[in-house]
Formats: structure tokens, sequence, C-alpha cells
């Protein structure tokens, strides 16, 4: 570091010897300010005369470098009385002086010294300068800003998109919710205040304000909350458990037994219609545009069936004297029904059909009153394993049927069925069709007939034909034998069947 007490002017003084030009010594001294010492005497042999440490070579390669007297050669610090003994001495010598003095400003050396103040070597070490060190330090600190600005701006960005998917998440998750309740049924938890009162609403959109408040009024004391089997008994025995309701409910495991009896009466009567016209004035047009409604009505409410989760835990269901078309019993296969009424219904042996996926649980059927269903549909009755009840009255099955059936069944749990009126009849005067009686050396099982003679085939037809003359005793073996085993067959299945019926043999 050079002195703060720096002269203004910079007198430099040359020495030579008396010696000739071609002789003369290189060693010159800078004197008022530097001193000039090589670093190595090697180095300075070395040098070449281009790079002789000379002040006019020194100044100017710093003049064309832009580099720092101070770092080509040894600087000592600046010491006034070091300077007069060195002017002292030089005074007493012989030696000719020259004397070189430059003018300039002492401002102008402030800056150049400042100047080299403010060059430094960096790592590899080249030269610097400081203020371009400055100069990037603030640029990056301004990047750097810039860079945190944006990053905060792109992170409330993010913060924003996050909270509209939030809400769009959440609204997504109530659509789908919705379009879950309407695929599968809502479900309704027996006791939660907000879930009652949830049912309660939807209610009134599909069944009406004015429905609730009478439910209300004749259910409902000092505000209670209900119970899910208390609103839907309700509405059951009130005739408005309607197509939209009815899917309200169908995911309730509470609900496990359902009739649509007065729902459907209720509908009839609405409209204003009667399903049997008894009239036999009325037009038969008409008659038959009312059945027609009547079962388009009737397919609605069946339909609710076939819905996912259509009423799973639902044990028993009564569709009685509802108009349904055959094809509508399809939307049954996903019940697991135990008790099925659907008396006077007009369906067919086709509706049966469908009915075979409810085999394996189904306990009680009654077909009653359905004149369509024949003796074709025994093969499909037979199959359902734990029928314990079959009401078959007013049915166009036949005592053939009704033999086959008794015959044939795998349910081992059978204790009741009943019959139709001719069939009830053909059993009260069988004892006049062939022996009922056992007597003392009858046989009555059919398979023993096959390994008898023609003689104990005779005698075995002459117990029957004592109660029957029309039964024939005279003929081929193989005619009396085929006769015989008609008549104990008849006879055994025809004593099953009375006792099923509840007769006594």
């Amino acid at each position: 570091m050079i002195p703060s007490n720096t002269p203004s002017r910079v007198h430099i003084t040359i020495y030579q010897d008396d010696v000739p030009p071609s002789r003369k010594s290189n060693k010159r001294m800078l004197s008022d300010e530097m001193d000039v010492t090589p670093h190595s005497r090697r180095n300075m042999r070395n040098r070449s005369p281009s790079q002789s440490r000379t002040p006019m070579n020194s100044l100017r390669t710093s003049g064309k470098s832009r580099v720092p007297l101070y770092d080509k050669m040894n600087l000592t610090p600046y010491n006034r009385q070091k300077v007069l003994t060195n002017k002292s001495k030089s005074t007493s010598t012989p030696k000719t002086s020259k004397s070189v003095t430059f003018s300039e400003s002492y401002t102008i050396h402030e800056n150049e010294v400042a100047s080299a103040n403010k060059k430094l070597k960096n790592e590899s070490g080249h030269i610097v300068n400081i203020d371009s060190y400055r100069r990037r330090i603030e640029q990056l600190e301004a990047e750097l800003r810039n860079q945190i600005d944006e990053n905060q701006k792109q992170s409330e960005e993010i913060q924003k998109f996050r909270q509209e998917t939030e809400r769009a998440l959440e609204k997504a998750k109530y659509v789908a919710l919705g379009y879950k309740n309407e695929l599968y049924g809502p479900i309704y938890i027996d006791g939660d205040y907000i879930s009652i009162n949830k049912l309660l609403r939807h209610l009134v959109k599909v069944a009406g304000q004015d429905v609730i408040n009478k439910f209300r009024e004749e259910t409902l004391v000092d505000g209670e909350l209900p119970a899910l089997n208390q609103i839907f008994a309700w509405f059951e025995e009130s005739g408005n458990l309607k197509y939209e309701v009815l899917k309200e409910f169908r995911a309730v495991k509470a609900v496990v037994s359902l009739d649509l009896t007065y729902t459907f009466e209720k509908i009839k009567s609405d409209s204003n219609n009667i399903f049997i016209v008894k009239d036999s004035l009325r037009p038969v047009g008409v008659e038959h545009q009312n059945l027609n409604h009547h079962m388009q009505n009737a397919n609605r409410l069946v339909s609710v069936f076939g819905l996912p989760n259509g009423f799973k835990h639902l044990k028993s269901l009564k569709l009685s004297y509802m108009p349904i078309k055959d094809s509508y019993f399809n939307n049954f296969r996903g019940l697991n029904l135990d008790e099925l009424v659907i008396d006077n219904t007009g369906i067919g042996d086709e509706a049966l059909v469908y009915l075979v996926a409810l085999k394996d649980n189904l306990c009680l059927l009654n077909i009653t009153g359905n004149k369509k269903i024949t003796d074709d549909s025994i093969f499909i009755l037979v199959l359902f394993e734990k029928l314990v009840v079959l009401l078959l009255d007013d049915t166009s099955i036949s005592m053939d049927g009704i033999r086959k059936f008794v015959s044939k069944t795998t349910s081992t749990d059978l204790s009741q069925i009943s019959i139709p009126s001719p069939c009830r009849k053909y059993l009260n005067r069988r004892k006049e069709i062939y022996c009922v009686e056992y007597k003392q050396g009858m046989k009555i099982d059919p398979s023993e007939v096959e390994f008898m003679n023609l003689t104990e085939i005779r005698r075995q037809l002459m117990f029957h034909y004592e109660v029957n003359t029309n039964i024939n005793i005279v003929g081929s073996k193989e005619e009396l034998e085929e006769s015989l085993k008609e008549i104990l067959k008849r006879r055994r299945d025809d004593a099953k069947a009375m006792m099923l019926t509840g007769g006594r043999d």
C-alpha cells in the first residue's frame, strides 16, 4: 500500500556514471517514492533488454497492460528520512545526475492509486477489478430477488390452483356420490338424525309435502325421530310406495318385507280405473285399454327390482292382483327371496322360467289364480330345492302335472301344496278309480310288477277291479303289466298329493 501522504509531484532522479555510454550501468533508482530491487539476481540476468526493469519500461508496460508497477517490482513504503538521505548521497557523489520530473496532478495519481487498490488476483491468478465483482454481485442479487419474486408468484398460483382443484374435487365427489346414489341407491342409517332427515327431504321431492305432513301427523309424537321401518311401513300401508319412493328405499337393509298391493290399488283408484271390469255393458275396447294402462303401472313398479342393489335384503314380496308381463320377472334375478306371492297377476309359464334364479332360497311360492300356468311349468317347479309351500289353486295344472311334481320334486322340505279344484275333486273320488285301502297280499310298489308272472299280475289287478270294473284284466302279459304299473304309480302319487294337500289317504 502507498502511504496517504504522497507528495503532489513525483520527482524521479536517474543517476549516471562518467563512463562512456557503451559501458554505462543499467542500474537506476526511483527516488521519493519507490525503491526498486530485483527479486532474484538470476532472474534479472536472464531478463532480455526489452524486459529490463527501468522506470521508463515499467511505465511503458504499465500503460500498455494497465498493470500496477508494484506487480512487477519490489516496492517499499515511502520514508521521508530515507529519501533525504538518498538525496544527500546523490549530491556528494561525483556522478552526474539527470533529473526527470513528471508533472502529474495529485488527483490523477490518487485515481491511479484508488484504481490499483480495487484490483485483486482471483483464485486462477488473474488480476480482476473489485468493481466488476461488485457489479456482478449486484446483478446476481437482482436476479435472485427476481427469482424469489417469481417463485413466490408461482407458489401463490400453485396454492390457488390447489385450492381450486380441491374445490373441484370436492364438487366432483358430491356429483359422483349423486350418481352413485342414483345407480346403487342412497344409504340411510337408522337412528341417525342427519340421515333420516335427508331421507324425509328426498321423500318430499318424490312424494310431496302433503304426504310427509300426513305421515308426521299420524305417526310422530312431539317431533321424535322416526325409524326407517316406521317410515317404510307407513308408506306401504297408505299405498304411497310408487316407483320414485321405492328407489329411495332399495338399498335400505331394514326393508325385508314388501307388499305393493295397496300401492297398486291406490294407483288404480287415482286413475279412476278398475282392473277387473264386471260391467258386461262396458265396451271391450275400454276394458282392454284400462288393462294395458294398469299393466304399464305394474311393470314400472316391478322394474325397480332390476336396479343395482334393488332390494337385495328383501325376503318377502307380495304382488297380488298386479297385471305383470312375464318378461318383467327377469328383474327378480338379483333377489334373495324366501317368500313370493304373485297370485292373480295374469302370468304364464314363461314367468316361472325367470323365477328359476330364486330356486336356492325360495320356500313359499303362491301362483294361484293364474290360468296361463299349465303342466309345462312342472319341470321348473321341481327345481326349487328349498320349497316348503306351493300354492297352485285356480291354475291350469292337471292331476297329471300334480303327480309329476310330487314324484320328481327335489325339495325334501315340501310340506304343503294347494291344487286346482278339478284335481281336488279327483282325489276325493279316487276310491272309485282304484283300491285305496291296503289289503292282504296286495302289492303297492310299481317296481315289483316286472318280476311278476301273468297269474300274479291278474291277481293284483283284481284288487282294483273290484272297485272299478272299467279296469281291463284280460289281455297279454305286456298289456296287463303296463296297466298294473300305471295303477300302482297313480295310487302312490295320489296318496302323496293327498297328504300334501292336507287330506288323509
